[in-house]
């Protein structure tokens, strides 16, 4: 079985504005954090609406990233769109109490997010608004150890290739490469296959 599903014959309907204020409301305190100097001011952020190729058809979604990546977004997204890419939903993560773990458990494709990289006091690039994460059940976080979200222990084993996989060698991976994304699932210390970073100068 095939990571593609067939795509939908139109493109995709995508809008992209700054985050308007119900949105600002649902995002204060749980995924935003004003009152850390290093959180992005609202004029940073850039809020998308668009649509999406489900497990079951076409699907709505939202999604939160830096301001000076929305163009770039787009342009990925409508690449896995062209692809054929399923995506699981796509929610702001402040759906799940602002819990990464949550998100993640639920299947669910998020960015902007200010919180520390587990375990460090270093910011996340997904506290800039830099970072993606894809199908995380799908394409889960590996260490020989540990396996997260639990749910992706499913996945392990990446040479079985089903529906919302991101492996390497592969059509959504190369796209990734072409576009200028990072992939982390060609990092060595841990294999985070569900996280797509943009790591160049805005």
């Amino acid at each position: 079985m095939a990571a593609l599903l067939p795509p939908p014959r139109r493109a995709p309907a995508i809008e992209v504005t700054a985050v308007p204020a119900a949105v600002r409301s649902r995002m204060e305190g749980v995924s935003w954090h004003g009152g850390d100097p290093r959180c992005p001011r609202w004029a940073d952020l850039a809020y998308l609406q668009l649509d999406h190729l489900g497990f079951d058809g076409v699907a709505r979604g939202e999604l939160v990233v830096a301001a000076a990546l929305a163009a770039r977004t787009v342009q990925l997204l409508g690449r896995l769109w062209q692809l054929g890419l399923p995506i699981r939903q796509l929610r702001l993560v402040d759906d799940f109490g602002g819990s990464d773990d949550a998100s993640m458990a639920a299947d669910n494709s998020s960015a902007f997010n200010f919180r520390r990289v587990d375990g460090t006091d270093l910011l996340s690039q997904h506290a800039l608004g830099r970072a993606i994460d894809l199908n995380p059940v799908e394409n889960p976080w590996r260490r020989p150890d540990r396996i997260l979200p639990e749910a992706g222990r499913a996945f392990a084993d990446r040479g079985v290739i089903r529906p919302g996989m991101i492996v390497r060698p592969g059509p959504v991976v190369a796209a990734f490469d072409e576009l200028g994304w990072e992939w982390g699932g060609d990092w060595r210390h841990a294999f985070d296959d569900h996280h797509v970073v943009w790591s160049r100068a805005l």
